[in-house]
């Protein structure tokens, strides 16, 4: 069979100038850099005339090479490219094709031979033998000259000196051509993600930071920005806009805190200049999604990052909690995801997006790069500071589940991958000797609490978010805090409650710190502190008010000895509404269990 190779395309395409829809062959690949997920490949490319070794695969057609769909000898149809002029140690400067989209012709099983006679193309060959169509594109002056003081464009500080209609994408690198080795680029990219402001301060003093994701037609990189240019940039950068972007500084990337796909990020400086693509900026694509069906979750590894789409069918109510290697004080929301799939995840969210969550109204929630834990047996997805949310986005895939939802997916039997597990009693607890081991031992219970000890419930504690030690009243308008070694003329509330809970096998007394006495109560500390200052007979109702209830407990037993004396010691970590739709479930499986019947 023949194929007619795109003969001549490669000497026009090197000299700078376009030909559409090439079709060339593959002769050979070398990895360049990289590891794992951030393999680059570089192809041996040839139309039949010419042969080329600079042309470089996209990483997101890695898999076509790692998976031998794309081998050599095959013919390919090179659908999406873009040219950049890289640093060539020591010969200047070569400019090097990046395939974006390919359409495999042929395999190279089925070719199995080179096509042709094509000479290896150098800019020598070019000087001799110019381009028969379409003259170079001259290189333009890509780095402009900042100004002194920027401009201000609608309420943000815009630099002004980059002229963004005469930027086109001839003139801007593609983010996948990026390394340390080149000084002089522009990119235009548009922003996936952006980080609230942080803060930092240590032994060398204090600063502040942001992070943002950008992303092409070729690929993402993480940018950072550092006290100064945190000031400048923070309020200018906004999601989903594209912007012009250069005079960073590259360095290799951190994968302690990104997982995107590049062996790069960028850090602004002083010099960093950042101006809003004013003309075409739909030309670049949007957000890309690779989402997975939430019943098929339970089969990922823990720490895999995955994009996730569903309807919010719960969202719990916010709870505070202490970081234990920093001491600070954190804000998280579970808010419990369901798809056509028939499976059901919960999703922790962390600071602001927990604070300012509406589930009232059971939004479509996208996530993109959340991350999947595992505790005590059942998995869950959580966000970190890279991933990106969305609520009832103008997505196809979040229109169809709109609609599955308010017709009848809403009544869907479910099955909860992140359900507590195995439901056990106070016997199965006993009996299996949960506590006394060395560690404390987890395991959920369907319980309800028939008493509750509302004195001593509520005490003062110490302001710092870093400590929660209980103060010291000195009877003169200060609190003395002994861990701090320091007074406060105030203090925060908090919760350290006890009660009784009781299943048909037997009951417990329980302890429940500040979260989870809080969940239980469905009050926060502050207002259970101000009941008791201004109203006690309020405080005491509002304990008595949770007699009673039904919870899904999740506890942590351990024995401890004090004075010679040993008990077992309960501790509440969590608890949660009863969903009757799953309890009833478990109730039917446990019978047919018993019965013999099958499931």
């Amino acid at each position: 069979m023949s194929y007619n190779l795109s003969e001549g395309s490669l000497e026009v395409i090197m000299n700078g100038g376009h030909y559409d829809k090439p079709i060339m062959q593959v002769l050979g690949s070398k990895k360049i850099q990289g590891s794992g997920a951030n393999e680059r490949f570089r192809l041996l490319v040839s139309d039949g005339r010419h042969s080329h070794s600079f042309a470089m695969l996209a990483t997101q057609l890695n898999d076509k090479l790692i998976t031998g769909e794309l081998s050599d000898y095959s013919v390919v149809q090179i659908d999406r490219f873009v040219t950049s002029l890289l640093k060539n140690t020591g010969k200047g400067e070569k400019r090097v094709m990046i395939i974006l989209d390919i359409t495999i012709i042929a395999p190279g099983t089925s070719v199995g031979k080179k096509l042709g006679n094509p000479q290896t193309w150098t800019e020598e060959s070019a000087t001799s033998n110019p381009a028969p169509v379409m003259q170079p594109v001259p290189k333009p002056n890509l780095i402009p000259t900042p100004m002194s003081k920027p401009a201000s464009t609608t309420g943000m500080n815009m630099n002004t000196s980059i002229n963004s209609s005469l930027l086109s994408s001839q003139m801007t690198h593609p983010i996948a051509s990026l390394s340390p080795y080149q000084n002089k680029w522009v990119i235009r990219a548009r922003v996936m993600n952006k980080s609230g402001i942080r803060t930092w301060s240590n032994a060398k003093g204090e600063g502040k930071l942001f992070s943002m994701d950008l992303f092409d037609e070729s690929g993402e990189i993480r940018a950072t920005a550092f006290k100064n240019e945190c000031d400048k940039f923070y309020d200018m950068i906004q999601v989903d806009k594209v912007y012009y972007i250069s005079r960073c500084q590259l360095k290799t990337a951190n994968k302690q805190f990104t997982n995107l796909k590049n062996d790069y990020e960028m850090t602004f400086t002083a010099d960093t200049v950042i101006s809003e693509c004013t003309d075409d900026s739909s030309s670049l694509p949007d957000i890309k999604y690779d989402f997975i069906p939430i019943n098929t979750i339970a089969d990922k590894s823990p720490d895999t990052i995955v994009d996730i789409i569903g309807v919010c069918k719960y969202a719990a109510d916010i709870q505070e909690l202490t970081a234990k290697s920093t001491g600070k004080l954190l804000k998280k929301r579970e808010v419990t995801l369901v798809d056509s799939s028939g499976g059901a995840v919960s999703l922790t969210l962390w600071g602001s997006e927990a604070e300012k969550f509406d589930g009232s109204s059971n939004p479509v929630v996208v996530a993109k790069g959340a991350r999947l834990t595992e505790f005590n047996g059942s998995k869950s997805l959580s966000c970190l500071a890279s991933t990106m949310m969305r609520l009832n986005p103008d997505l196809a895939e979040a229109h169809k589940l709109r609609g599955w939802y308010d017709n009848g997916g809403a009544d869907m039997d479910i099955v909860n991958i992140s359900a507590n597990g195995e439901w056990l009693t106070f016997r199965d607890a006993e009996s299996r000797q949960l506590g006394s081991g060395e560690k404390g031992d987890y395991y959920s219970l369907l319980g309800v609490i028939t008493f509750t000890f509302s004195d001593n419930a509520v005490y003062k504690a110490c302001p710092q978010d870093q400590c929660n030690k209980k103060l010291v009243d000195q009877d003169n308008g200060l609190y003395r805090c002994e861990k701090c070694n320091r007074e406060y003329p105030n203090f925060k509330h908090r919760l350290l409650m006890t009660a009784s809970v009781s299943d048909p096998t037997g009951d417990q007394r329980v302890t429940a710190f500040n979260e989870a006495a809080e969940a239980v109560l469905a009050r926060p500390a502050a207002e259970l502190g101000q009941l008791l200052d201004y109203d006690k007979s309020g405080y005491a109702q509002a304990f008595d008010d949770v007699k009673f209830k039904t919870f899904v407990f999740k506890f942590r037993a351990k024995v401890e000895t004090h004075n010679d004396e040993t008990r077992l010691k309960t501790i509440v970590m969590n608890a949660q509404p009863v969903d009757y739709k799953d309890a009833n479930a478990r109730l039917i499986k446990s019978i047919k269990t018993i019965t013999g019947i099958q499931v």
